[in-house]
């Protein structure tokens, strides 16, 4: 019988995967009408640029765009944290600005 070895994540990874969790958990509570969630988007949207190139090789993260309508790809790379939605733009973060935001403590610890 062989086991098949399951893709583990990499620790240098760490803020691409909080920024995929952190994006689908407040965009859910915005659109259950929780106003508190309004303060990350804001946030996030400081960062926003239309033209950044998307790193090669597969995302690190993703998170669900609503509707379905495809994901944005989490990338960490050199100090920084891109997600990347097709087509209309990207988020560009400093890796410790991910890991200082007030929300990172409210994400379960890895086991």
């Amino acid at each position: 019988m062989f086991t098949v070895p399951l893709r583990q994540p990499r620790p240098e990874t760490a803020a691409a995967r909080v920024m995929a969790s952190a994006w689908t958990a407040y965009y859910a509570a915005l659109l259950s009408g929780d106003p508190s969630a309004s303060a990350f988007a804001e946030w996030l949207a400081g960062y926003w640029q239309p033209e950044i190139e998307r790193p090669t090789g597969a995302p690190d993260a993703h998170s669900p765009l609503v509707g379905g309508s495809g994901s944005i790809d989490w990338f960490e790379r050199d100090g920084w944290v891109s997600g990347h939605i097709t087509g209309q733009g990207s988020y560009r973060v400093p890796r410790a600005e991910v890991l200082a935001y007030p929300w990172v403590p409210l994400v379960e610890p890895a086991a």
